[in-house]
């Protein structure tokens, strides 16, 4: 406290040498003010033999009053008034110091409004807590809420920045951010929690960081010399923790939305180079399905006594599916025709490349072998040779000659096709050879053999026709084929695909398709 003297008791204010003055007119006496040293402050040298009475405010001397035994009243008085102006001029020092507090406050707080990025905040936290509280060293530090880890954010001083690995719990600091309580220690050496990692720091004091109820990390200031911290300084520092605080979360908030902010332009450019490769990819998608479409049969060629008909539709732009009817050209002039259905393992445009290789063996093959099995042999060779070991083709040969009626048949593991006689009796026309490049040179395939007469009907299929489902997953099925065929038999072939067509899109009522769907029929007239 800052004492006032009585040099400046009666100096400074006139009101005090007027009470002097009233209060020994009062008594009839004359009064002698002298300071410590003896120097006379009122009044004239005292008379010989006269008393003494010592004048003390908060138990300090500050010097006597010299007169009859009356002056002691006058020596009471002043030592209540210096008493008085001692308390007041300490208060107002208190304010004055509080009001530097609040402003100094006031100003950081307009300073962290400004800043944005963790580093600056905490920075500037600590500098503003090293003005107002004495410290050797300080620290903020940032919570992990998933680990417990404590990492720091920033630092001063040589022991506090070195801290290794801290965990909320765990010694002073620990303590605070567990429990979000602030702590003074002002003796770490006698604190029972381990503060090893503190060595040389004497007193510390640590205040949470706190957003609502939640903690995100703490503030710690420390000294290496005997500092008695007081709860003030604690609350001051608490108050600068919840600026902080508050300041963090925000430098946090801009920290997400700037990165979300670059994650949305990188998806954005992303999205739109994709949806360049996609049109891109669209075009060219379109441009195989032209392509492969042009590489079906235009118009099926006529044949003597025949109704023939045939459709393919892909599950997507390109398909695997494959049909065709090829006249075979022959050295005696007689009439012979190869049709075929295949089906490529795989969708899309994978599938859709094999597919036109397909075609292109077959056609360069045609006529070229003395048999419908030494077809399907060299066929499965060349397409073994030329394609990846995982893709190959099921295929349903079918060989005719119009004038005799006679018809071969070889299957590379296609589905069952069928001859439907004209009384309704079926024959299943099953496999008999693998499908065409699934396996090295040296395959052997059988045929079967029959003669087709008037009404008959042979129909060959991809195994998308009966593999075609329903909302509830069931299948289209062969029975369900068969009944359809057998109902508009003696309708031409192009009425029976149709048909077909028909009943798998009822059948399915707009159930995406899975599969490419390809028929072949063929009618004896």
């Amino acid at each position: 406290m800052s004492r006032v003297t009585l040099k400046q008791l009666l100096g400074r204010q006139p009101e005090t040498r007027a009470l002097v003055a009233a209060m020994a007119g009062a008594l009839g006496i004359p009064v002698t003010i002298h300071d410590n040293e003896g120097g006379i402050l009122y009044g004239d040298a005292p008379e010989d033999g006269a008393e003494r009475f010592p004048v003390s405010a908060e138990d300090v001397d500050l010097g006597w009053v010299s007169g009859t035994r009356h002056a002691h009243a006058v020596a009471g008085v002043l030592g209540h008034l210096a008493a008085k102006e001692s308390e007041r001029k300490a208060l107002g020092s208190e304010v004055l110091h509080l009001y530097r507090e609040v402003n100094l406050i006031y100003a950081f707080s307009e300073r962290l409004a400004a800043l944005l990025d963790l580093d600056s905040v905490a920075a500037l936290t600590l500098q503003q807590a090293r003005q107002l509280i004495e410290s050797t060293d300080g620290i903020v530090l940032l919570l992990d809420e998933s680990t417990g880890e404590l990492s720091i954010l920033a630092g001063f001083g040589g022991v506090l920045p070195g801290l290794a690995a801290v965990r909320a719990g765990n010694g002073v600091i620990g303590s605070v951010a567990a429990t979000g309580i602030g702590e003074i220690v002002d003796d770490l050496e006698q604190d029972p929690r381990p503060n090893a990692e503190m060595p040389g720091l004497r007193s510390l004091m640590c205040a949470p960081l706190k957003v609502g109820e939640r903690v995100i990390g703490a503030i710690a200031l420390g000294a290496t010399g005997p500092v008695a911290y007081t709860a003030a300084a604690l609350k001051l520092l608490s108050t600068l923790a919840l600026q902080a605080a508050t300041a963090i979360e925000n430098a946090r908030l801009f920290e997400r939305t700037v990165q979300a902010a670059r994650e949305r332009e990188r998806l954005l450019t992303l999205h739109q180079a994709a949806e360049v490769a996609r049109a891109k990819l669209e075009n060219e998608l379109e441009l195989a399905a032209r392509i492969q479409a042009e590489l079906f049969p235009s118009a099926l060629p006529p044949l003597s006594g025949y109704d023939l008909a045939a459709r393919s539709r892909p599950v997507r732009l390109c398909g695997g599916d494959y049909y065709d009817a090829l006249p075979i050209p022959v050295e005696d002039g007689a009439e012979r025709m190869l049709m075929c259905v295949a089906d490529v393992s795989g969708k899309g445009l994978p599938a859709s490349l094999v597919m036109s290789n397909m075609q292109a063996t077959l056609r360069a093959l045609l006529g070229r072998l003395p048999s419908l099995p030494d077809l399907a042999a060299r066929a499965s060779d060349l397409l073994h040779q030329s394609t990846a070991t995982e893709k190959y083709v099921t295929a349903a040969f079918l060989e005719l000659s119009p004038e005799t009626d006679q018809a071969r048949y070889v299957s590379a593991g296609h589905p069952d096709s069928l001859l439907i006689r004209r009384n309704g009796d079926v024959i299943r026309l099953g496999s008999t050879g693998v499908p065409l490049g699934l396996l090295g040179p040296g395959r052997r395939y059988e045929q079967t053999e029959f003669v087709l007469e008037p009404g008959d009907c042979v129909v060959l299929y991809s195994d998308g026709v009966p593999d075609a489902q329903n909302e509830s997953g069931d299948e289209f099925g062969d029975q369900r084929l068969l009944t359809v065929l057998q109902a508009a038999l003696t309708e031409s072939a192009d009425t029976l695909v149709a048909r077909v067509f028909e009943a798998i899109d009822a059948f399915a009522d707009g159930s995406p398709q899975y599969d490419d769907i390809t028929l072949l029929v063929l009618r004896k007239l």
